[in-house]
């Protein structure tokens, strides 16, 4: 009886025994192929998943970090324009604290008597005026800004160089600050967008630098002698960073 074999009591031919061997001999491949290289596969997934992310993070703080060391440089290149042109001694300085209240408001500089700071040295930057040092320690100093009703600048209209003083206003802290210039004469011929300068006058500040553009003018009401007028500052002082404090002529 060729081609037959007996296995339990039941007959089996040669043909379905030998594809009973091929199953056993190969589930056990069949298996592996089918969930250990899948496991390994997907945990491999995950762990590359993982790692790029971690990358894309870092790639994207360091381009936020990239993006302001060339805004900052620009920054300092505009001022250092300025100073070099002016012939003015100066120290480059970072905005290191902010003291603000109702009455009055002050900055705090990383720079101090150790790097040549003194009382009543000018601050700027690549804007305009932004104050005057009114306290200085060995490694930082205090700015009265230009904003503060203390802090009185000699100024003149530089289209028409009538003087006055600015100061500023009860107004300066308001979501559009203003200072006021005063004292100015009352036959001045003022116009809206005229440039105010300092004056030079006083000995604290250079001649020149840019305090702000007019908005409006009036006659004083209580003296009638000479008008008043409003000044917005050249310097947005809630995005003050760096600045300059000057020294000294050349």
């Amino acid at each position: 009886m060729l081609g037959w074999i007996i296995f339990l009591g039941q007959p089996i031919t040669a043909s379905a025994k030998l594809r009973m061997v091929f199953v056993r001999v190969c589930t056990p491949f069949v298996r592996l192929g089918d969930f250990v290289p899948v496991i390994h596969s997907r945990r491999a997934l995950a762990q590359e998943n993982t790692r790029l992310q971690a990358e894309n993070d870092r790639l994207r703080q360091l381009e936020r970090a990239l993006t302001e060391t060339v805004a900052e440089n620009q920054r300092l290149q505009q001022l250092l324009h300025f100073t070099g042109r002016a012939s003015l001694r100066t120290v480059g300085a970072r905005v290191i604290g902010r003291d603000a209240s109702n009455w009055w408001k002050t900055v705090q500089l990383d720079r101090g008597s150790d790097d040549g700071v003194r009382t009543n040295c000018p601050v700027l930057n690549a804007d305009g005026l932004v104050g005057k040092v009114i306290a200085v320690n060995r490694g930082d100093s205090r700015v009265l800004l230009l904003l503060d009703p203390n802090c009185k600048i000699s100024a003149l209209l530089q289209k028409t160089r009538e003087t006055g003083v600015v100061v500023g206003s009860a107004v300066a802290f308001s979501r559009a600050p203003r200072c006021l210039m005063t004292f100015v004469d009352r036959n001045a011929k003022i116009a809206a967008g005229q440039a105010v300068i300092t004056s030079g006058l006083g000995s604290v500040f250079p001649k020149g630098i840019l305090v702000g553009t007019v908005t409006d003018a009036r006659l004083n009401k209580q003296t009638g002698m000479y008008q008043d007028v409003d000044v917005k500052p050249a310097v947005d002082f809630t995005r003050l960073e760096e600045v300059v404090v000057i020294l000294g002529q050349g």
